[in-house]
């Protein structure tokens, strides 16, 4: 495979391991409420918008549900175990990136997470000069599965669709690369495609050490 001229990256899953993070922290402020807990559930909203999130919430927990008040109690407890314990690098992430630095490939981030917030974490986790441009959630009117933020964030770049990868976890990633007309290789985190989503990634590998291998056939 050629190396790309330009990386676009999800974050959340796919850099750190803040899904498992943010679920663990969630199931415990649901039980503080009295609701359940469900992988199932929480997979349907990756990747989306905090106003889709709680489209989704309203349609599991019932219209009583406060999005805003569970993810500002999780998100305050997510915050405090990240200020004392740091933030996990996924298996491979480093290499990856240092091989695209080496090789001249242009390197994105694409996060439903807001700009700030994503800016943070790649500077506590010493890699933001890995990346050229960030494109949070804010800066989009549409979340994934539309192809919005990853369009945003080839338009950064002079090069063409062909000559792009993006890197995602989620389902609703994967459906807005592929929307994108985008290449996209899946690492998948807390959810292996579904089957009518798996043919739609070029490749899907375990971890981002095999896409150095990928790129270097």
């Amino acid at each position: 495979m050629n190396i790309p001229k330009v990386a676009i990256f999800d974050m959340d899953g796919l850099i750190f391991n803040t899904e498992r993070q943010f679920f663990k922290f969630e199931s415990m402020v649901h039980k503080k409420y009295g609701y359940p807990s469900r992988i199932e559930d929480f997979t349907q909203t990756l990747g989306l918008s905090f106003d889709s999130v709680k489209e989704v919430h309203k349609k599991i927990f019932g219209e009583d549900f406060s999005t805003e008040q569970i993810f500002k109690e999780t998100r305050e407890l997510v915050a405090k175990d990240v200020e004392e314990n740091g933030l996990e690098i996924m298996k491979g992430i480093p290499e990856l990136l240092e091989f695209f630095k080496g090789n001249g490939t242009i390197c994105c981030v694409a996060s439903s997470t807001v700009t700030p917030m994503v800016e943070k974490y790649l500077n506590i986790a010493g890699i933001r000069d890995y990346f050229k441009h960030i494109i949070g959630g804010d800066q989009v009117k549409n979340s994934k599965p539309n192809p919005e933020i990853f369009l945003k964030a080839l338009g950064k770049t002079p090069f063409n669709k062909d000559e792009a990868v993006i890197f995602e976890d989620s389902e609703n990633g994967i459906r807005a690369a592929h929307a994108a007309g985008i290449p996209v290789i899946c690492i998948p985190d807390l959810k292996y495609p579904n089957d009518s989503l798996k043919e739609l990634p070029i490749h899907i590998v375990d971890s981002a050490l095999d896409v150095i291998d990928l790129y270097s056939e």
